[in-house]
Formats: structure tokens, C-alpha cells, sequence
């Protein structure tokens, strides 16, 4: 026994407080402060826990506090800027959309399977994120590298989220919790500059002019005469000025009538965007006991999107139990719940007539929302409201606000999960679990066209349901063992056996002509036009093992081995086997730096490991797969692919060494380098016509075949630092900034053959989203032509067909088909990170969040577009303001042997005729990605503690915050974030939240 009587003074530690050192008196009250420093000394890791000093592979950790921060539906929103290496494209405009997220990088030529594996409490997560109550969350730990992933081997390749919800302890006595916020949110991104109307109308005339000289030959006097006596009838087909059709012009093409003045509908944004409203309630209640700890809570949110007939409602529930009869057993179940309804718009992508972006955005400025009279005033109807135009013929017979109003795409979710575990502790260490998860949810999702306009008038309205039935089954058993000797050794084990089943059964029909007004269900309409369903499953059984051994914490060892079989592969190769190995050393820990007071901490680390992933090939991809049909009434197979029974796990191997610490009790670093290689990549090969045909392919009609095709490296530095500025007793501010620089190349492909899709190239030695496409030249200032690198094996063809320029001994063509291809530069960014801010004083706390992106190239394929010029059908389209700086006839001095005649960054003339080649696919609308966001901007008060006391409440606070305030891109109007291969839409944006919370504690 320790004798104590001559001790004077006591230090009270614990895990995640500061520790305090207190007199010894008869009787002591203290309370412990958080210790920010070390709330997370015990990080999720797979299957179990662990002190992060011993972590030998490349663990980052987003804690509750940090997303309480967020204003995001979608808890993994919370993840951008959280950590090094997790890039995240968040598309929170659209309500009850979750974002797309990849960590180190893209190690799949297959689109959709690179998303990481999302694991909460414990089992695979295969729903959607934005239906798990972000105000549940007590943690996320991101698995980046194989050491730290391993035993989630079937699906771990792309990374691994852990999720860990709440539970009742730490609660010495029932506290109950009441969040409001409530908050408006808009259109986060500006729209492109567009020209008004007379501005629009004066470049219209010019690209008419052009045209009439390109196309008829004739002079510039004649073409501008033609322009002006014509372009009303043909190329715009309406006329909002207070002058005749052939009266509104000069000879040079300057507008000289002035707009009626009840046209002030010339904005189709105005007419489908709004302010969208956001309220989340959340009420959660915890307690634990010696033997006992309960969590349970509630929640709703309503989201009514920025643009109309699009909102999201949520209600969730959850409770989380744990019980501790005795010193052996300890068992718990928890349950949750959600139900979710969406109205979407599916179409809001592409040139969709239903998509309101496409349509609000290319639409020109004299054409009108509303009908109007003579003198420019409204129609108005018996009601005296105004009448919607759906009459015009360049509107298409549509009109997209009108058919918001009617139109309706709603999706109803059901989910209901439960998960019961119970831990039985052994003699010598040893301990055993079982855990069962089961997953529930069902989808309802409906489309309605209404019957007055749109894609529903022809048929007297549609109506198109769907509905999924999904069911996920995980059970686990885990044997772990525990082992400490001569008090310097410590050993942990474990062996596990998972099984894992999903199964999800689907049917869909359409049915047309309805027969009364607002009844939206299928008996409502008449005539069939289609029915079918599917029934599909997929499943993997796992087995493995870890051994963890640490000396004298100092020195720790780590190895894992998972082997899994998937239903996806044929059985001969079903089985993958994945492992990994680790090290770290804790130096603070050795003499030679015990005594050196600036250095707190200092670990290195390394590991390597092998990780799989199936998510590159469908359900059934080592089958032949055939369409049931009927052939003259009888039944029919129809083959879609072709068997793949070679196919095999993609694997993915991983080297990670890093060194981190903190310094001078200020400074927290972590500087570390990754090698991620992915080999025997799956892709769905698309065979020579010769193998057969598939008709109802998207796009081609070739069979397709599963094989695995190559290899692709990701490698790359993360640094992440953070220091305490000020560290006072009021005044703390801790600033912080991580960068992540990352070299993505293809190493392998089949026989080194490259594989074009689009204007991209998958080639050796360039990174997966390289662009490889036409390069721009320039613009030849005598004629304003654009031109084009010829292909040389082109070149009698475009002599032939008169798209073959020389200039100064230099060959060109003016029409891409006859161009070469060219490697422009890759879509992934050279670094990406964040930069935080964190500044208390007293009960005052404000939080900063900046994200930031260098390098990378998007194909701005919107600027492209409000760049050309059409007439068809007497109907333009709206026109980018940088539209004015056209060439509009050779510079003085200009000859043919100028040595300047070739201008690399002109604008073509505006030519209706050949503006398709004068603005064709080409690098020259490739723009820098680079982009700076004000992430979050969130202020809080707490209100002192004895103001509450008297009145029951433990704690009170106020919130305000601010998400995405600002985005900084190359050019207004451009999304940088839409995508991580370059490509941009015509879609929702980024929305702009603005949040004000009231947090209670009983």
C-alpha cells in the first residue's frame, strides 16, 4: 500500500479534460475544463476504438463540435474543409441532396464507384446521408489510408467514413437538449453576365449580317439592309419595341427604338427562383448510470428550395441504449427511424425542355414570360391575373413557369432500422460480441405531367409511379483479447467473421389520360402504357483479423487481414484477400526527449496495406445478361452483355508515412505522403458491332463486357497545421490551414491503347480527367475566323471543303473535323485544403471556414454556349456579355503577312451560319477551376450560467451563421465545384444559407 498522509496536493485527470491540480481538503468540489487538445485521444477506428497515439495508419477525426458549426442537411457536408485529402462537391442547393465526396483522390475509371464506404455504429450505410440527423452525430472518422481501412477490405479502396452516433454517456443525471434554427437560403452563385435586351438585339443583328455575307455572298451594305428588313421574321420572331419589325435599326446595326414599357417579364429567373426558407427543430434527451446509458431524440426539417416546386421535409427519431447488468455482459439495442418527402425536378440537368436552368438561362431577353397586348401592357384573364404564354411559337409551345405550377415529382422515403449487440467479457482478456443490424426502407416516388402543356399534353396528362422495397441484413461476431504483461507489453487481437446482405425489389408504371383534375393516383388514369419490375440482391461474406502490440507506448505494431467473397464475381473468383501492416513510433516518449519542453508531442508513422472494391461492376457482372421483351406476343431474350467470369476484385495498395506532434504548446502538424495505386481496374468494355448489337442503349448500341483493364497511381503530400495564437484566460484564437497536393496518373492500360470518351483521353501517363481535344489557335483578324491546329492526315479533305487557311507558311483549319486533338491540361486540381479561424472571448465564440482549389481545368460548357449564336426556327438564345467583343472587321493595317494576323485570345465574328464551327468544341473553353470559398461563418453567445440557474436551465446559447457567403471562380457564373472531372451543367448551384439557432439545456 501507498502511504499518502504526507501528501499536500491532488491532480484530478481525465480522459478529454484538462487535468487540475487542487489542496487536499475534507471535502474538494472541481470541475473539469475540456481540453481541446485531446477531446479525441480515443478516435473510432474499424471494428473497436484506440487512443490516437497509437494509430499507425492515417486517421482524421470531425467531432460533434465541428459540425454543430455546419448549417448542412446532409451530415457528410460537414466533412468539406474538415480534413486533408477529402474533396467534397457539395450541391446543397437542391433540398435533400447529399454531396459527393473522394478522398486521395480517383482510383476507378468507372463513374459512381468512387464514392468512400460510409460505416455507422459499426455496419455499411447504403442510404441516403441526408436522412441521418446531423444533430445525432457524435463523430466521424475518416479512414484515408489501407492500414486504417484494411478490415473493411471489400469496399475500403475509395476510403472509409465511420459515423458514430450519440449515447448517453458521460451524463451524471438526465440533461435534455432543445435546438431551433431557422434560416433563408438562395442562389449561392452569381448567373453569367448576360446582354439586356437592346443589347442582345444589336448583336443579333450583327450575327445576321455575317451570316447573309458567310452563306449568300453578299456585301456588307447589303447584308446590314438584309438584316435589318429581316431579322425579326426570321431569326427572333418577336418584337417588343415601339417601331416596325424592318424600322428598328441604323445602317450600322445601332438600335434606334426603344422597348414598350410594360415589358418587365424578360427574366425567366425571376419567374421560377425565390428566396427558400429553412427550419430544424431538434429535441434529444440523454442519461447514463453506473449500469446504464440511453440516448434518445427527435427531429424535423423543412428545406423549401431557392428555386419553386422543390423543398425537402424530414422527421427523425432515434434511440441508442446501453446496459451493464453485471461485470461480464453488457448488451444494447438501438433503433432510428426516418421519413422523408422530396419534391425534385429529375430533369434539371442537360437541355431538357423541363429543365428550368437550361431554360432560364439560355433564354433570350425580348422573349416574355407572360402574353401581352399591342402597347406592351399584359393580358390579363376573367380573374384579371396575368396569362402565361404558351402560345409563341420560338417558346416551343412550353413554358417552363407555367409548367412548374402544375408539373410534380415527389419521392416519400420510409426508413427503420434497429441494431442489437451484446458483449460478453471472458477470463484472460478475452471478450466476444454478436451484433445484428437491420435495415428497412421503402421509396415511393411519383411523376406527374399535367395535361394542358408539356411533355403530358399529347396523352391528357401521365402519371409515372415507382416504388422500391430495400432491405439490408449485417451480423457480425468478434472475438477480441486484451493482454498486458510485465506492464510495458500490451497485445490486443481480434478475430471477426460479417456477413452482409442487400436485396431491394422495384416495380414502375405509367399511365396516361387523366380523367378528373387533381387526382394524382394511377387509378386515375385510364390507359396504360407501361408496367415492369426487377428484383435484385447482392451479397459478401467476410472474415477477419487484427493484432495490435505496442511497447511501452512507444513502439507500436499493427497487422490486418480481411478475406471477402462477393456476389458480384464469378465463383472462381469471388474470393479477394486484403491486409495491411503498421508502425508508428511515439519519440516524446524516449528519454532523449522526455526533457525537452518544446516538444509536447512527436509520433512518426508508416504503413502499407492492399484494399479492395467491387463498386466498378454491376450486381451481376460475371453473367450474361439478357432483356425479357415479347416478340409477336411471345416471350423474347434480348442480350445486353456478354459473360465476364475472369473478372476479379479491383485492388488498391497504399503506402503512408507521416510525422505529427505539437510544438511549444502552440503549434499542431501533421505533414504526411501517400502512394495509392489502383490496379485490374473494372470497366464495361464495349464490343465491335460484330459481336452483336443492344438497341435500346443510351447512346450506342455495342454489347458490352466486364474486364479488368489497368492500373492508376494517386500520390501526394498532406500538411495540416493549426496553432494557438492566443491562449489566454478570456482571449483564445487558434488559426488553422491543411493543404492537400495530389498527382493522379494512369500507369496501365490494355496493351498501352488509349481509350477516348469525350474530350477526354484515358492515356498512359496523364491523369484519369486529362482533357484531349481541339486546340484553339486563334482568331485570324482579316476575316474572324476562328482557327484550329489542322491534322495533317486532314488536310486535302479540308482544301476540299474549303476549311484550309494558310497563314504565313503555317496550315489551319477552320472547322474542327479537320483539327487535331491535343493534350489541354487535367480537371484535377494541383492542391486543395482549407483555412480555419477560430476566436473566443469569454462567451463569445467566432468561427471562420475558407476552402480553397489551384489548378485543374473545367469545360465551361454554359459560356460556350451563350457564346454561339442561332436562329432556329426564329428563335435565339440569350448571349454572354463578352459576346460585344467579337471581331467586327480587320484591325487598320492589318495584311495577310502580318506577323500578328493570328490573334490567340480574339473572339469570331458573330455568325448565325457558321457559328457552329466559329465556336466549336475546343480547349478554348477550358477555364481555370480554381476557386475560394467563405465556407462557414458562424458567431455564438452563451449566456451566463447563474442568469439560468434560477430558472431550471443548465445552458443557453445563440447562433448565428453563414454558409458559403462567397465563392471566388475564374468567372462569374462558373461552378467550378459541379463536378471533379471538369464538366459543367446547366443545374442547381451552391446555395447560400443564412442561419439564426437557439440551443436550450435542461
Amino acid at each position: 500500500m501507498y502511504n499518502f498522509s504526507s501528501a499536500k496536493t491532488l491532480v484530478i485527470s481525465f480522459i478529454g479534460m484538462q487535468s487540475q491540480e487542487v489542496s487536499i481538503k475534507p471535502t474538494i468540489n472541481i470541475v473539469l475544463k475540456p481540453d481541446t487538445e485531446t477531446l479525441d485521444e480515443v478516435v473510432v477506428i474499424a471494428y473497436g476504438t484506440a487512443k490516437k497515439e497509437s494509430l499507425t495508419g492515417s486517421i482524421s477525426v470531425v467531432d460533434n463540435k465541428k459540425i454543430e458549426k455546419r448549417i448542412t442537411t446532409s451530415v457528410t457536408g460537414a466533412l468539406e474543409g474538415a480534413a486533408p485529402g477529402v474533396q467534397v462537391n457539395n450541391t446543397y442547393g437542391e433540398p435533400g441532396k447529399a454531396p459527393s465526396i473522394r478522398i486521395r483522390g480517383f482510383g476507378t475509371l468507372v463513374s459512381g464507384a468512387s464514392e468512400p464506404l460510409y460505416v455507422v455504429d459499426g455496419v455499411p450505410f447504403d442510404g441516403n446521408m441526408a436522412e441521418l440527423n446531423s444533430n445525432d452525430i457524435a463523430s466521424m472518422s475518416i479512414l484515408k489510408d489501407a492500414a486504417s481501412a484494411a478490415l473493411y477490405g471489400n469496399r475500403a479502396a475509395n476510403g472509409v467514413v465511420l459515423i458514430t452516433t450519440k449515447s448517453g454517456h458521460a451524463t451524471n443525471k438526465p440533461s435534455i437538449t432543445l435546438q431551433m434554427n431557422q434560416g433563408i437560403y438562395n442562389r449561392g452563385i452569381p448567373e453569367y453576365d448576360r446582354l439586356d435586351a437592346d443589347r442582345w438585339m444589336e448583336a443579333s443583328w450583327m450575327a445576321k449580317k455575317y451570316a447573309m455575307m458567310s452563306n449568300k455572298g453578299m456585301s456588307a451594305t447589303e447584308a446590314g439592309q438584309y438584316a435589318t428588313e429581316h431579322l425579326i421574321t426570321e431569326s427572333i420572331g418577336r418584337n417588343i419595341y415601339n417601331a416596325a419589325d424592318n424600322q428598328l435599326f441604323d445602317a450600322n446595326g445601332k438600335l434606334t427604338a426603344s422597348r414598350l414599357s410594360g415589358y418587365d417579364d424578360l427574366d425567366w429567373a425571376d419567374a421560377i427562383e425565390r428566396n427558400g426558407h429553412r427550419q430544424d427543430y431538434n429535441l434529444s434527451a440523454s442519461t447514463s448510470g453506473e449500469k446504464y446509458s440511453i440516448y434518445s431524440s427527435i427531429g424535423y426539417l423543412k428545406e423549401k428550395g431557392y428555386v419553386k416546386a422543390t423543398d425537402y421535409e424530414r422527421y427523425s427519431g432515434r434511440i441508442n441504449s446501453t446496459f451493464t447488468p453485471n461485470k461480464w455482459f453488457k448488451g444494447g439495442v438501438n433503433l432510428t427511424g426516418s421519413w422523408t418527402k422530396r419534391n425534385y425536378n429529375d430533369n434539371a440537368t442537360g437541355s431538357y425542355y423541363s429543365n428550368p436552368f437550361y431554360i432560364t438561362r439560355y433564354m433570350a431577353p425580348v422573349y416574355p414570360v407572360y402574353m401581352h397586348n399591342a402597347d406592351g401592357s399584359y393580358q390579363l384573364d376573367e380573374n384579371g391575373e396575368k396569362i402565361y404564354d404558351t402560345t409563341s411559337p420560338y417558346l416551343g409551345n412550353r413554358n417552363i413557369a407555367y409548367e412548374m405550377l402544375f408539373n410534380k415529382e415527389e419521392s416519400i422515403r420510409n426508413v427503420l432500422g434497429g441494431q442489437a449487440f451484446a458483449t460478453i467479457t471472458l477470463p484472460l482478456g478475452l471478450s466476444v460480441t454478436v451484433k445484428g443490424d437491420l435495415n428497412n426502407s421503402t421509396s415511393n416516388n411519383k411523376k406527374y405531367d399535367n395535361p394542358k402543356i408539356g411533355d403530358g399534353a399529347t396523352n391528357g396528362g401521365r402519371l409515372t409511379s415507382y416504388a422500391y422495397q430495400y432491405r439490408t441484413v449485417t451480423l457480425q461476431q468478434i472475438l477480441n483479447w486484451n493482454y498486458q504483461f510485465k506492464e510495458i507489453h500490451n497485445i490486443e487481437a481480434m478475430i471477426a467473421h460479417e456477413s452482409y446482405s442487400w436485396e431491394r425489389k422495384y416495380t414502375s408504371g405509367m399511365n396516361t389520360g387523366m380523367a378528373v383534375d387533381g387526382n394524382l393516383t394511377m387509378g386515375n388514369f385510364l390507359t396504360n402504357s407501361y408496367f415492369n419490375g426487377s428484383d435484385d440482391e447482392d451479397k459478401t461474406e467476410s472474415y477477419l483479423a487484427r493484432v495490435k502490440y505496442n511497447y511501452d507506448n512507444r513502439y507500436f505494431i499493427e497487422g490486418s487481414f480481411r478475406r471477402d467473397g462477393s456476389s458480384r464475381f464469378h465463383k472462381d473468383n469471388r474470393w479477394g484477400n486484403f491486409y495491411s501492416v503498421g508502425a508508428s513510433w511515439n519519440m516524446k516518449n524516449e528519454a532523449f526527449l522526455e526533457d525537452v519542453e518544446w516538444v509536447d508531442h512527436l509520433k512518426m508513422r508508416a504503413s502499407y496495406g492492399e484494399v479492395g472494391n467491387n463498386m466498378g461492376v454491376s450486381y451481376y457482372g460475371h453473367m450474361a445478361l439478357y432483356t425479357i421483351d415479347k416478340n409477336g406476343g411471345n416471350p423474347a431474350l434480348l442480350k445486353k452483355s456478354l459473360a465476364a467470369p475472369d473478372i476479379k476484385w479491383e485492388t488498391t495498395q497504399t503506402v503512408d508515412v507521416a510525422v505529427e506532434g505539437r510544438l511549444f504548446n502552440k503549434l499542431n502538424f501533421q505533414i504526411g505522403y501517400f502512394d495509392k495505386r489502383s490496379k485490374d481496374l473494372l470497366f464495361e468494355v464495349r464490343l465491335p458491332l460484330s459481336a452483336g448489337s443492344y438497341p435500346w442503349q443510351d447512346k450506342v448500341m455495342n454489347l458490352t463486357q466486364y474486364k479488368n483493364i489497368g492500373t492508376v497511381s494517386n500520390r501526394g503530400w498532406e500538411i495540416s497545421l493549426n496553432a494557438d495564437a492566443i491562449d489566454s484566460k478570456d482571449w483564445k484564437w487558434n488559426i488553422g490551414v491543411d493543404a492537400t497536393f495530389l498527382k493522379n496518373e494512369i500507369v496501365k492500360l490494355p496493351d498501352g491503347k488509349d481509350i477516348l470518351h469525350g474530350m477526354q483521353n484515358y492515356s498512359e501517363g496523364h491523369s484519369i480527367y486529362e482533357f484531349y481535344t481541339y486546340h484553339f489557335e486563334g482568331v485570324d483578324q482579316l476575316t474572324g475566323t476562328s482557327l484550329y491546329t489542322l491534322d495533317p492526315e486532314q488536310k486535302v479533305k479540308a482544301e476540299e471543303a474549303g476549311a484550309l487557311v494558310n497563314i504565313n507558311g503555317q496550315d489551319y483549319a477552320t472547322a474542327t473535323s479537320y483539327a487535331q486533338r491535343k493534350w489541354a491540361g487535367s480537371a484535377l486540381p494541383t492542391v486543395y485544403g482549407s483555412i480555419s479561424s477560430a476566436l473566443s472571448w469569454k462567451n463569445w465564440n467566432l468561427n471562420m471556414l475558407f476552402t480553397y482549389s489551384l489548378g485543374g481545368k473545367t469545360y465551361d460548357g454554359s459560356y460556350s454556349s451563350l457564346m454561339g449564336v442561332s436562329e432556329s426556327g426564329a428563335a435565339g438564345s440569350a448571349y454572354h456579355k463578352d459576346i460585344l467583343n467579337s471581331w467586327n472587321g480587320a484591325p487598320a493595317g492589318m495584311t495577310e503577312t502580318s506577323p500578328n494576323r493570328i490573334d490567340p485570345n480574339g473572339i469570331p465574328r458573330i455568325d448565325y451560319y457558321k457559328s457552329s464551327d466559329l465556336n466549336a468544341t475546343s480547349d478554348r473553353w477550358l477555364v481555370s477551376s480554381s476557386y475560394l470559398v467563405f465556407k462557414n461563418l458562424s458567431l455564438s453567445y452563451e449566456l451566463p450560467k447563474k442568469w439560468m440557474k434560477n430558472l431550471g436551465i443548465e445552458g443557453l446559447m445563440l447562433n448565428a451563421g453563414v454558409e458559403n457567403l462567397f465563392t471566388l471562380t475564374a468567372r462569374k457564373g462558373l461552378n467550378p465545384q459541379y463536378s471533379f472531372n471538369g464538366g459543367s451543367d446547366d443545374t442547381y448551384v451552391t446555395a447560400r444559407v443564412y442561419n439564426f439557432g437557439l440551443t436550450v439545456k435542461f
